[in-house]
């Protein structure tokens, strides 16, 4: 036994590999000899490390294990020949097992086996080993360590009455019930089967408002009692013995500067959403949360601690939805100057808010026209609460127009949100991404932006068409004409009508903008689209663009626009024939290159849908972007790979589809003479992670991953673009591991290991399955491996 130990020691420290029969004979030593459980521990760090030689060990080994365990702990390795072993199963002879080594062995087999609950032998063996009340009472290690398998087992097999038993012998003993997530979990299912899930919510409710807020187990019991409050029916009996406790109790520390807790607040608004309340309680709710310290230092907040105020904005639109008589004009100030006008999730919940409180007949007329955040606080002198304004307190149309600022509205047609609704009543709140990653608290808001300009021009105030021109706003407008929101297009269009009045007044400079107006008018008229029209958003984003160029006086571009307005009565849309001029305006260098990009970027950042896809294929741009590719500077080849992420992203790489856009810039990327940058080769990964699983293209596109990568994948920021986009292809295509020989994987890995993005454990793992194979490899679904995962995909497709 020692020479095996010795070995054995020696082969891990340097994890070198024993051949099959070396271990095999140190297996078949241990089962023919009761053997220290340092020996066991030798064994079970050198499986860790080579796991393809689990199937050197006989069945008959586990059965020995399992008999010297008998009266001792259950040793680890026989947990891990459990989980990893195919030829070791659970239909053994282990009534010997105390209930703690049984249960912990059951679930190393569940984890492998999960099909195993199925069968009736094991189950009544199950039911009889294990008494479930015992168990819930006691909450023992064992019990709250394995909660997979106790919960599968309770799905398959306990019926109604088992239930109804078992929960009403736990209800008399609530009070010696051990509150555990394992617990909670199996009597919440209990609960469901006999039909006593309000009963066990409320007592849920009283054990978390009796916890302190420091303890852990607030998060996941919240989260427990708001799932099962979700699945109870509106105006449901709730028995809560004290309101104003637990209100006072989720409002201090949910509202509490330091260290807040939000699960008590969280839990409050769903049961004011679902239990049927009195009327006085939702009002002495509502004051309790208004009466708070730092109630209006949080609403006024624009801070990080953005979750504190999204919590209490939910719990007041809660709570003015459940009882609309709380709702008063006195709140609409603090509301506005709460509101940023962005597509935040608090802005959202605060423009819900203020919809309803205007459909329920609250005079938001009164503040017209509309202004928000810091802008509104020293209008609505917030913290005095509301005083009577005379007319002349109120700002003008230039003064609201100033605190528009340009860049914000820039921001926001680069990225316009084309699904954004205009009646948000009852819509769900959205995390808007942007492929750019854009801070939605820094975009303007469409569902707000309009109805407020709209209060602008609906007055008959003067309007500085210049004005409204220069700093974005008529194009923020021209681009809601791309939103696939009816409502949205059709405010857009009545806000256009609006402008079309202000710009009959005598002032020369509305002439120009009159033109303009109605050359657009003329150009959509001529699409003959359903109305309202809808442009597509490259329609949109070239004539905003065209605005802010005109207004703005943007060096060359200015002349280039005003040329193509004044050239025809009406806009030509259908293919924007115009753009080409874009591109044909100037010979000198310096002023085509400024041409070239003012046409990409409206490309990058208007290709959205199918109907632009249809733009570009229609304008039969494609070769031109070949062109420019190889012989452009790199920021135009930049452009060009981000309009192809985009239309790869919208539209199917299939053969009638972006397919032979994506061969041929796959091929002119191969054959370009020059050495691609970072950034480029990183556009290029991102293409293609955006081509759809389409046949026609994934051998092309496997292929031409492997030879960029094994080119340029020894840089780190390349390497791990790289392997990321690997393991979208591979989970993407079928089929693809065939493209790949073990040499392919090899040198792969090489350029993680030489990139230093693969860690030393994870390269001698991968190696070690592309020398020994597969076999009894398992890791967890969390992990951080950049490439094992993978490559384990790769191999066991080819098995």
């Amino acid at each position: 036994m020692e020479n095996y130990q010795v070995k054995l020691k020696e082969f891990i420290e340097n994890k070198k590999y024993l051949d099959d029969q070396q271990f095999t004979d140190i297996a078949e030593y241990i089962c023919e000899n009761t053997v220290s459980n340092e020996l066991l521990d030798l064994v079970l760090k050198y499986l860790e490390i080579y796991s393809q030689q689990i199937s050197c060990i006989s069945k008959r080994l586990f059965v020995h294990l399992l008999s010297n365990t008998e009266k001792e702990a259950l040793h680890p390795l026989v947990l891990f020949l459990a989980l990893r072993h195919n030829d070791i199963d659970y239909n053994l002879n282990l009534d010997n097992l105390s209930v703690e080594k049984w249960t912990y062995l059951m679930s190393a087999f569940y984890q492998r086996i999960p099909e195993m609950l199925f069968d009736p032998v094991l189950i009544r063996n199950m039911k009889d080993k294990i008494n479930a009340y015992k168990m819930l009472i006691e909450s023992p290690q064992w019990f709250n360590e394995n909660r997979d398998i106790f919960i599968g087992l309770h799905l398959i097999e306990f019926d109604e009455d088992e239930c109804g038993k078992l929960f009403t012998k736990l209800k008399i003993n609530w009070s010696i019930f051990k509150i555990t997530a394992t617990a909670v979990s199996f009597v919440d299912l209990v609960a469901a089967k006999c039909n006593k899930e309000l009963e066990f919510t409320q007592f849920l409710i009283t054990a978390l408002f009796s916890l302190p807020p420091e303890s852990d187990d607030i998060a996941w019991l919240s989260n427990q009692i708001i799932n099962n409050l979700k699945l109870l029916e509106t105006n449901c009996p709730i028995e809560i013995s004290d309101w104003d406790a637990i209100t006072i109790k989720a409002i201090k520390y949910g509202l509490v500067e330091e260290n807040p807790e939000y699960g008590f607040i969280r839990v409050l608004r769903k049961l004011v959403k679902k239990a049927n309340i009195d009327k006085s309680i939702l009002s002495k709710t509502f004051e309790l949360l208004a009466g708070y310290s730092q109630f209006s230092n949080i609403m006024l907040n624009r801070g990080a601690k953005q979750i504190q105020k999204e919590e209490v904005l939910r719990l007041i639109e809660t709570l003015v939805k459940k009882e609309p008589s709380i709702m008063a004009l006195s709140h609409v100030p603090l509301f506005l100057c709460s509101y940023n006008a962005s597509l935040s999730v608090v802005d959202q919940i605060l423009l819900r808010i203020l919809f309803r409180y205007e459909e329920n007949s609250i005079p938001m007329s009164n503040y017209r026209p509309y202004l928000w955040g810091s802008f509104a606080i020293s209008h609505y002198q917030v913290k005095n609460h509301l005083i009577s304004k005379t007319l002349n307190s109120f700002p003008s149309t230039t003064e609201v127009l100033s605190y528009i600022p340009l860049k914000r509205l820039k921001e926001t047609i680069s990225c316009f949100p084309i699904n954004r609704p205009l009646n948000i009543k009852d819509q769900k709140i959205v995390l808007y991404t942007t492929k750019d990653s854009k801070d939605p608290s820094q975009m303007f808001d469409p569902a707000f932006f309009l109805p407020m300009i709209s209060s602008l021009l609906a007055t008959e105030a003067p309007l500085s068409i210049e004005k409204f021109s220069r700093n974005g706003c008529l194009s923020m407008v021209l681009a809601c004409l791309s939103s696939y929101d009816c409502l949205m297009r059709k405010a857009a269009y009545h806000v256009l009508t609006l402008l079309r009045s202000h710009l009959f007044c005598r002032r020369a400079e509305n002439l120009f903008w009159d033109h303009f107006s109605s050359w657009v008018a003329q150009g959509i008229q001529d699409l003959h689209l359903k109305p309202p029209p809808q442009l597509s958003m490259i329609q949109a984003l070239f004539l905003g663009r065209m605005v802010l160029a005109m207004a703005n006086h943007e060096k060359g571009i200015e002349t280039t626009c005003c040329k193509i307005l004044l050239a025809r009565p009406a806009a030509r849309l259908n293919h924007i024939p115009e753009f080409k001029s874009f591109l044909t305006a100037y010979s000198e260098h310096k002023d085509k290159t400024i041409h070239n990009r003012w046409f990409f970027e409206i490309l990058r950042d208007g290709t959205r849908s199918a109907s632009d896809w249809l733009v570009l294929k229609n304008m039969d741009l494609f070769n031109l972007f070949l062109v420019i590719f190889k012989c452009g500077l790199q920021k135009d080849r930049l452009l060009i790979l981000k309009i192809m992420e985009a239309t790869f992203r919208i539209h199917p790489a299939t053969n009638g589809g972006t397919g032979p856009w994506a061969l041929s810039l796959m091929m002119a990327i191969s054959k370009y003479p020059n050495e691609l940058s970072t950034e480029e080769i990183l556009l290029t990964f991102k293409c293609l992670q955006s081509l759809s699983g389409s046949s026609y293209i994934s051998l092309p596109a496997v292929d031409f991953w492997l030879s960029l990568f094994l080119q340029y994948g020894k840089n780190p920021d390349i390497s791990l673009e790289g392997f990321g986009t690997l393991n979208n292809l591979v989970s993407k295509f079928q089929n693809v591991s065939e493209l790949f020989d073990d040499g392919n994987l090899k040198d792969i890995l090489d350029c993680g290991i030489d990139s230093n993005i693969i860690s030393n454990d994870e390269a001698f793992k991968c190696q070690s399955v592309l020398e020994y194979g597969i076999g009894g490899i398992h890791i967890q679904e969390t992990n951080t491996y950049i490439f094992l995962p993978t490559l384990l995909k790769i191999l066991k497709s080819k098995v």
